[in-house]
């Protein structure tokens, strides 16, 4: 086996890896779960730990397991074994100005459960299956699709039509909003459109928007979760995995407009978040870190990560190591703020400059390192919000990111 950490060759019996110090933890395959009420029992329940990652710093949600296969090599069918383990879910999260605890304190998550309460939803946004029919990319949408479709039987027809004009306009596989109020669920849609409008090659990765039952005591109101682990092939080797990139809403915030109101309105005046923060701006954040990782796909020429087989299992890892890391979004920063140097002649330094975007960019783990995905994620929120009136932070950082988007 292999340390999920640095890739070192390890003994079978080995618990700390000797290269770098990474514990070994060890987990067995998923079995065989199902989205049908009768065996929810199945699912797994476990609560999660999910907080920010950064530099040489691997933190994220126990719920991501992916686990490596059998690959023959050469004519004489010598077989190794890969085992890769990415133990933990590496998550982005919005977190409210109320939480004293944004730089990254652990936050316990309610996954996997049903509806409990006023501000909560029926929807299960982390289903996993195994040993399923998977050949190709119609396989892999399909699977998704009759997961959503399958929880939305008491959902409100007029949430429905929204979710599939979202689904038709944006490329998006699956939306799960069926308790939000519909008015909202417009204006919701409204952000996607502004956006995809303006960056119209960004269409067809994101595979599930969905509502996720949090409680307020999480603090977080919105998150893009890049990779998730949602099912395995029937083949011998397991391959391809079936991987959802997926953008959550807290329900504690979006079903509680009140609450979000408060919310964005204290963190906007305090400058925690951009200036005219709006209760539906936080997924415009969201979608900054989406377009972070889609440049970081461009960088790693990665065309799509919704299947994973052994042709492509080495650049996925590294780039769902460096989303961790931030090493790219680093780099992006660093190439805008040489621009703005040259154009401005500034004294400022990197940091100062990256703290005229909100207080948010400049978040930081529970090691006291930043956290410059937040910087990018941040900065496209203000320029979404007010354009040329941006900070120049904001509008340098974007530029960049654009032009990685689009290849320059």
């Amino acid at each position: 086996m292999f340390c999920s950490k640095c890739g070192n060759l390890l003994d079978s019996d080995a618990k700390f890896c000797p290269k770098c110090g990474n514990s070994v933890n060890i987990q067995q395959p998923y079995q065989n779960f199902s989205n049908s009420n009768q065996n929810e029992q199945n699912i797994i329940n476990q609560p999660v730990s999910s907080h920010y990652s950064n530099i040489n710093k691997k933190v994220d949600n126990k719920k991501m397991i992916l686990i490596g296969s059998v690959i023959g090599i050469g004519i004489l069918s010598i077989v190794v074994l890969l085992t890769m383990i990415i133990q933990n879910q590496k998550e982005k999260y919005y977190f409210d100005t109320n939480s004293n605890e944004y730089n990254n304190e652990v936050i316990q998550s309610t996954n996997s459960s049903t509806k409990k309460g006023k501000y909560s939803t029926a929807i299960i946004y982390d289903h996993t299956y195994s040993g399923v029919q998977i050949s190709d990319n119609n396989d892999a949408f399909a699977l998704i699709v009759e997961d959503s479709i399958s929880q939305k039987n008491n959902c409100p027809a007029e949430i429905k039509e929204i979710e599939e004009e979202i689904i038709s306009k944006y490329g998006i596989t699956a939306v799960n909003l069926c308790e939000m109020d519909v008015d909202f669920a417009r204006e919701l849609e409204n952000v996607f459109k502004k956006i995809y409008e303006e960056y119209p090659s960004v269409r067809g990765y994101i595979t599930n928007l969905t509502l996720v039952n949090g409680s307020l005591k999480e603090n977080f109101i919105a998150a893009f979760m890049p990779v998730f682990y949602f099912a395995t092939s029937d083949s011998s080797s397991t391959y391809p995995w079936v991987i959802k990139t997926q953008i959550l809403l807290n329900t504690s915030y979006f079903l509680n407009q009140e609450k979000l109101q408060s919310s964005v309105v204290e963190g906007s005046n305090s400058g925690h978040f951009p200036k005219n923060t709006t209760i539906y701006s936080p997924v415009a954040h969201e979608l900054g870190h989406y377009l972070s990782f889609l440049a970081m796909m461009k960088y790693y020429e990665l065309h799509s990560i919704l299947l994973v087989d052994s042709n492509n299992i080495r650049p996925f890892y590294q780039l769902y190591d460096d989303f961790g890391e931030g090493n790219h979004s680093l780099m992006m920063i660093h190439e805008a703020f040489d621009n703005y140097k040259k154009d401005t002649n500034t004294s400022m330094s990197l940091d100062e400059w990256r703290g005229t975007i909100s207080n948010y960019a400049l978040a930081k783990d529970n090691s006291g390192n930043y956290i410059y995905d937040e910087t990018i994620a941040e900065s496209f929120h203000d320029v979404y919000l007010n354009g040329d009136n941006a900070s120049e932070a904001s509008k340098y950082i974007v530029a960049v990111l654009k032009a990685k988007l689009e290849g320059e």
